[in-house]
């Protein structure tokens, strides 16, 4: 009878394993509210100049100013190392709309060191 239960206890485990897993891979699909319109703006915003925003994201300098300038298109990570930076000083990012200060948020994207791809950012 302890048997039933513990494989009863496992099956729930794998479930919620299962659901979670669907769910992170559907967040991935979502489009970023980070894009390259947002960046030279919130950089004015927290007033980092271009070396500070590439020591606080890993993303090299030439690759932030060849989006500002929109002469490159950047890797989904390396949006994401971008917006994380400016989300932990209290920005945020509407698609079509300028920066916003949060009142009580940092933002919803995830930390980008987490991914696997992390190694890629430009």
């Amino acid at each position: 009878m302890t048997e039933k239960v513990f494989n009863m206890d496992q099956a729930r485990r794998l479930k919620k394993a299962e659901i979670d897993k669907g769910f992170w891979l559907f967040a991935e699909d979502l489009p970023l509210g980070f894009s390259e319109a947002h960046c030279a703006k919130a950089r004015e915003m927290v007033g980092w100049s271009v070396e500070a925003l590439a020591f606080r994201s890993g993303v090299s300098t030439k690759a932030i100013r060849e989006l500002e300038l929109g002469a490159r298109k950047l890797r989904r990570v390396t949006m994401q190392a971008l917006s994380f930076s400016f989300e932990t000083e209290g920005l945020i990012f509407i698609p079509g709309q300028e920066p916003m200060r949060g009142q009580n948020c940092r933002g919803g994207t995830t930390d980008p060191r987490e991914r696997d791809d992390f190694h890629l950012i430009e």
